[in-house]
């Protein structure tokens, strides 16, 4: 955590503080003789100056923390599987000279990007001696080229053509999980902080001595954001389970053994926020989200991002009470 973090986690605590009830000047002596005297089996009479922190909203801007509000929503029952992004073999274009003859020009380079239509060379046929014009069939990039000026074409391959907008995503399924693998269901794909959903087109034996099978899956590329050959994992939702209410995972806490979140209200004087703790009996969970049972409600505003933070102000409030 940089510094300027924790000098505004420390305006925070302090803003905190600041919010708490004062005793009274002729109960004091008294009050903290009694809370002494149970400090040592780890209670304190005024447990509810642990239960929430408040800061300016500056503060909470600065610190990061984002909240989402609890509702209703589907568990995905999910499995993990491996493997990689390739070349769409429909989106390849393999281009060879319509009749052998010399090549009187070349325009695209190694990289380049072409439109259906586009010249990609001359060619002087042997038998005519007329030159004719080779054309780009389709959309793509220049990822081969066999054709300079002045040799014959033959019958080789002169250049490959790959259209990358589109790729295909390739996953390995072992047998324990084929009978669950089914046509259409939604797969999440994730590699190097990049994200992207598709779902299943279809499966196919996996050519080798494992048995395997082999997801297909089409892969929007638009961005540019995958490479062919790329090794990826995949989450394949097998099941739907709907909820009345979650929460997603990332603003769990443990404080106290208890797993809790941190509400977000507001309507204090001068715009600061308050952010109070909430512990919550859970039930169950595809590892993003969880259901709630017991603790919230439809409706709270609870903190997604940065909630250590606000766990981590409340300890440090804690341990400063306690001695």
């Amino acid at each position: 955590m940089n510094a300027f973090i924790k000098t505004l986690l420390l305006a925070a605590s302090l803003c905190a503080s600041a919010n708490l009830p004062a005793s009274e000047d002729h109960d004091h002596g008294h009050e903290h003789e009694h809370e002494h005297e149970h400090s040592h089996d780890g209670h304190h009479e005024h447990e509810g100056e642990r239960t929430s922190v408040t800061m300016s909203t500056e503060v909470a801007i600065a610190s990061g923390l984002t909240t989402a509000i609890a509702g209703e929503g589907v568990l995905q029952g999910r499995i993990k599987l491996y493997g990689n992004i390739v070349a769409d073999p429909l989106r390849v274009s393999h281009i060879q000279a319509r009749y052998p003859g010399l090549i009187r020009s070349v325009k695209p380079t190694i990289g380049s990007r072409v439109k259906t239509g586009d010249l990609l060379a001359t060619v002087e046929s042997n038998e005519s001696l007329r030159e004719y014009p080779l054309l780009a069939p389709i959309d793509g990039v220049v990822v081969t080229r066999h054709a300079n000026p002045g040799e014959f074409t033959a019958d080789r391959e002169l250049f490959t053509l790959l259209d990358d907008r589109i790729l295909e995503l390739h996953l390995q399924v072992f047998p324990t999980d084929a009978s669950k693998i089914k046509i259409g269901q939604t797969i999440n794909v994730s590699a190097n902080g990049q994200h992207v959903q598709t779902r299943i087109e279809y499966i196919t034996p996996r050519h080798g001595e494992t048995p395997t099978l082999e997801v297909h899956a089409p892969v929007n590329n638009s961005a540019g954001n995958w490479i062919p050959n790329q090794a990826v994992e995949g989450w394949v939702s097998i099941a739907e389970t709907p909820v009345p209410l979650m929460i997603d995972n990332r603003a769990l806490q443990n404080v106290e053994g208890k797993q809790v979140v941190f509400i977000r209200i507001d309507g204090n004087p001068e715009g600061a926020i308050t952010y109070e703790i909430r512990p919550l009996g859970l039930g169950r969970t595809d590892g993003q989200f969880t259901e709630v049972l017991d603790g919230l409600e439809a409706g709270d505003d609870y903190v997604v991002d940065n909630s250590f933070l606000l766990k981590a102000d409340l300890e440090k409030s804690g341990a400063a009470h306690d001695h």
